[in-house]
């Protein structure tokens, strides 16, 4: 049997019509675990747990000379994705993670106090809220069968820009720390927004 040109494009435009079809009739399912599990401790990475706050012996990275702070903490979220796709449903499993690398954190000698080190924590409090809005978008969002991986990156990407204006601004009416009534607005804004959340973590 012969098939013309035409006939070619015409088969191909009729497999096209039945993948779109197929990829009409199927919708995006997420679901969200938190691994590692919370308060996991590696060798370089400490990861959020309500339970396991931040510790100084935490902070193993060498000091930058250069700057102006006392410490410095290394904290941001991220996912992994386990994807199975069945003929009506996709299925994106989410794997999340709120971490702190202890070589990237530092403290300068002498610096290493109770106060300083509820700053740092509120900073990896912040990544943690972060990552608790991002989770929630992706599951109120309607990902698209055909572009889902895109959409939730893009949806990541967002959450972590907003993570880091959210860090520049608590330093910034902080004063990195220096202003004592501020930083007790933002320990309490910050502890209700956990404390907000059904499963921080």
């Amino acid at each position: 049997m012969c098939i013309t040109s035409t006939g070619k494009w015409s088969i191909l435009f009729s497999l096209c019509i039945i993948c779109y079809s197929f990829l009409s009739a199927q919708v995006v399912k997420v679901t969200v675990t938190e691994s590692p599990a919370p308060g996991t401790i590696t060798e370089d990475t400490v990861y959020y747990g309500k339970n396991r706050p931040l510790r100084w012996s935490d902070f193993t990275g060498r000091v930058r000379q250069q700057s102006p702070s006392a410490a410095l903490s290394f904290s941001g979220f991220s996912y992994d994705a386990g994807i199975l796709v069945k003929p009506d449903t996709i299925h994106v499993h989410l794997f999340l993670q709120t971490y702190f690398v202890r070589s990237g954190s530092w403290v300068r000698p002498g610096e290493n106090n109770t106060y300083a080190l509820s700053h740092e924590q509120l900073h990896f409090d912040i990544a943690k809220i972060s990552e608790i809005k991002f989770k929630d978008s992706v599951l109120r969002d309607h990902l698209s069968p055909e572009y889902y991986p895109m959409e939730i990156k893009m949806i990541f990407l967002d959450a972590w820009r907003k993570m880091n204006d959210l860090q520049e601004t608590f330093d910034r009416d902080t004063r990195h720390g220096t202003n004592h009534s501020k930083e007790t607005e933002w320990e309490r804004k910050i502890t209700r927004k956990l404390l907000s959340d059904s499963d921080p973590g």
